[in-house]
């Protein structure tokens, strides 16, 4: 999705409480301003005079057009266009609250050069967007002051919108075009006092355990919030017997998420059953201990891949579609048109993109031969070649890859058989062709057993894409002109290159592909890189390689990932150890669910090189952050856990109105990186930077590539023989 970046980022560093203290010393808030939002005879929009020009004000159009200039504390719009519905145009402002049991009186004072229709309404700003307040009017050359009196009698919404819509009103509009619309003096004031508490969930906020459960021989911890030294935690059954019980470790400060956690570890306890964990007056939400308790999620992880699929009919009860996106589409620049149906949808839009695609496949392979002998309750192999398949429409004659295949702008909130806009193919990039090459590699050694002749196709297909590559240097991707969907740029292409040398290798045991990983790993790029397995940085992938097949590179290049992936592993440990969570990750970014479960992918690369276990449990830790060992005591996980997203960003979750099941979404992002976020996270630590609304793109939106993280982390280290 389009991102949105706050400048100004939450600061943390992290710091171990000091047993020998007798308070615990307050934690520095955020200076986010004026809190009005409950403030009586107060303007609610704080750019309503429009002193700082178009501070919250923005233009959407529905087949409308018009421009905007700011000027002596007004809003001019020139309309040019109406479109055919009533918000062709529409000018709107965000950034404000509506609590219930408000009372409230709205204000505007606007003029038009010709008569010009227009609603003014506060709305729900999704679903069906009805208004909580709305008023149908005609400006014309004499100023107006308008006013609406309301009472919000819905629940509170924190984001809502005040719209202007002035797009076709027939019997109100001069059929004069274009035509002026000045707005001015716009207010919003609470006229009585009320309160307004946040929902919370009791003692489960203090008491944070892996809601999915644990395997009876795991390490097993919860995290309890506490105001004070020692204390204790008992384990209870479902008759209300305590059956384990012991004391809390010392108390951590977590500047992240702005409190002091101890850890309450029952790891001796391992009887299977049903129970939750009090301490104090504080008790958790109920978990599971058992053999099978990830296999469940694991599958559904899984199957939300054939849920995505594009291009085929999908049979689900719910979010089952006919064919979508199956007409040709045109390669951009040019008057060429391809066929290039199939694939997954990428993310809470219908997009489908090679680099993010080829870390998706990629995980979900390496899955499938970590545990595919053990874990037998989905054909991995099978829907990743439904991915592969497609890949190999995006790649030309001469080897090169398409970057990506999208219409020109993102979709409305609708079923993918409902996005019929042309289809564009973006540009060949090298990023995208060396991570083919690296996919089809690895697709031509796990399919050699079960489908020789397609293992013969990517392998073919992978040596036509690094022949492109030894041809042209980086040929970087940014989006053509007109097309404004996500871009997955990347500023070198230097680790897909040693990721697609080192899967060749793997695949055909040639010493050109051995030399040539090395030498890319002796460039100054590499020196940039921080062992990650993600779309963007895909070195990690390519030591691992390395690692499992010693045999086929020098010793040099073998020591050299060695160290790297130890001494990474080392220093998420020692993060780990500081946090109040055991979490390896020091500042949250859009998709830090992601991270926290790629950094669990490299510490198991760690812990099979040299065997430490305290790799092996900082990686099984991550997994019990996301589901629910967190400050949010939230399992990040559709569908599963006592408190999981309801509203991710998901096209189909939104156009059903209800979530797909197993969908990992991307948790907190400090940087508040789209407008709701901005609106209602701005004073909260960064671990607490998540909201569940389908608005929040930068922390509630699904993807491929996240959920095939979540597929590897769970295959790996609880269904892989260890």
């Amino acid at each position: 999705m389009k991102k949105f970046i706050v400048l100004s980022v939450f600061t943390t560093t992290l710091s171990l409480f000091l047993s020998g203290s007798s308070k615990f010393k307050p934690f520095q808030q955020k200076d986010t301003g004026p809190k009005i939002w409950m403030e009586t005879g107060v303007n609610q929009l704080t750019n309503g005079d429009f002193s700082r020009q178009n501070t919250g004000w923005n233009l959407y159009f529905s087949g409308g057009s018009a421009s905007v200039r700011y000027s002596g504390k007004r809003a001019v719009l020139t309309i040019s266009s109406t479109g055919g519905v009533d918000y062709g145009v529409q000018f709107y402002y965000d950034g404000f609250r509506l609590y219930q049991g408000g009372k409230y009186t709205l204000k505007f004072t606007a003029r038009a050069a010709a008569p010009k229709g227009c609603e003014v309404r506060i709305q729900l700003n999704g679903g069906d967007y009805h208004p909580y307040v709305s008023g149908i009017y005609t400006f014309t050359d004499e100023p107006r002051t308008y006013s609406m009196e309301f009472e919000m009698k819905e629940t509170s919404d924190v984001a809502p919108r005040l719209a202007f819509n002035m797009g076709n009103f027939p019997g109100r509009d001069e059929d004069r075009l274009p035509v002026d619309v000045t707005i001015q003096d716009v207010s919003l004031v609470l006229n009585n006092t009320i309160s307004a508490a946040e929902k919370g969930n009791g003692g489960a906020d203090y008491v944070r355990i892996n809601q999915v459960g644990y395997r009876p021989g795991d390490v097993k911890t919860a995290f309890v919030k506490v105001q004070k030294n020692g204390g204790t935690f008992s384990v209870f059954d479902e008759s209300g017997t305590e059956v384990f019980g012991g004391r809390l470790s010392r108390p951590v400060r977590d500047e992240m998420a702005a409190e002091y956690t101890a850890r309450a570890d029952f790891s001796a306890f391992k009887k299977p059953g049903t129970y939750t964990i009090q301490s104090g007056e504080h008790e958790s939400f109920p978990f599971v201990i058992g053999d099978t308790v990830y296999t469940p999620l694991l599958t559904d992880a899984l199957r939300y891949f054939t849920l995505s699929r594009c291009g085929t009919p999908v049979e689900d009860s719910v979010f089952g579609h006919p064919a979508c996106h199956v007409g040709k589409a045109r390669i951009f620049g040019t008057n060429d048109y391809t066929e290039a149906d199939g694939g997954w949808h990428d993310a809470g839009d219908y997009g489908r993109y090679v680099v993010p695609t080829s870390k998706a496949v990629t995980d979900l392979m390496l899955a499938y031969a970590a545990a595919g002998s053990t874990y037998t309750g989905f054909d991995i192999l099978t829907e990743t070649k439904w991915e592969l398949d497609w890949m190999l429409k995006m790649q030309r004659a001469d080897g090169g890859v398409y970057h990506k295949i999208t219409c020109k702008k993102f979709p409305p909130f609708v079923m993918p058989e409902f996005e019929t806009e042309q289809l564009i193919v973006s540009p060949v990039s090298t990023a995208a062709t060396a991570d083919f090459a690296g996919a089809m590699a690895l697709a031509s050694v796990y399919y050699r057993k079960s489908d020789p002749d397609f293992a013969d196709t990517a392998l073919a297909a992978a040596e036509s894409a690094w022949s492109y590559l030894e041809q042209n240097t980086m040929q970087a991707f940014s989006n053509p002109a007109t097309v404004e969907t996500g871009a997955y740029s990347d500023n070198s292409d230097a680790d897909e290159r040693y990721f697609a040398a080192a899967a060749l290798c793997r695949a055909t045991g040639g010493k050109k592909y051995a030399a040539a990983a090395e030498k890319v790993r002796t460039t100054p790029a590499a020196a940039s890189w921080n062992e990650e397995y993600g779309w963007a940085q895909m070195e990690a992938y390519a030591d691992e390689l390395i690692l499992t097949n010693q045999d086929l590179f020098s010793s040099s290049l073998v020591n050299a990932a060695k160290k790297t992936v130890t001494n990474r592993a080392g220093e998420l440990v020692s993060v780990a150890k500081k946090s109040g969570f055991g979490l390896t990750i020091t500042d949250p970014v859009w998709g830090s669910s992601m991270e926290v479960l790629n950094n669990a992918h490299l510490l198991a690369a760690a812990y099979d090189a040299v065997k430490n276990r305290e790799y092996r449990d900082a990686a099984c830790a991550q997994v019990d952050y996301i589901l629910g060992c967190n400050p949010v005591t939230e399992c990040y996980v559709t569908g599963y856990g006592s408190h999981s997203p309801q509203h991710p960003h998901h096209r189909p979750s939104i156009a059903k109105n209800t979530p797909m099941k197993g969908m990992l979404v991307g948790g907190p992002d400090a940087r508040l990186e789209d407008p709701f976020a901005q609106n209602i996270l701005a004073d909260k630590p960064p671990l607490l930077c998540y909201v569940d609304n389908y608005q929040s793109f930068s922390t509630n939106e699904v993807t491929i590539y996240w959920n095939s993280a979540l597929v590897y982390a769970l295959a790996k280290l609880y269904y892989a023989e260890n």
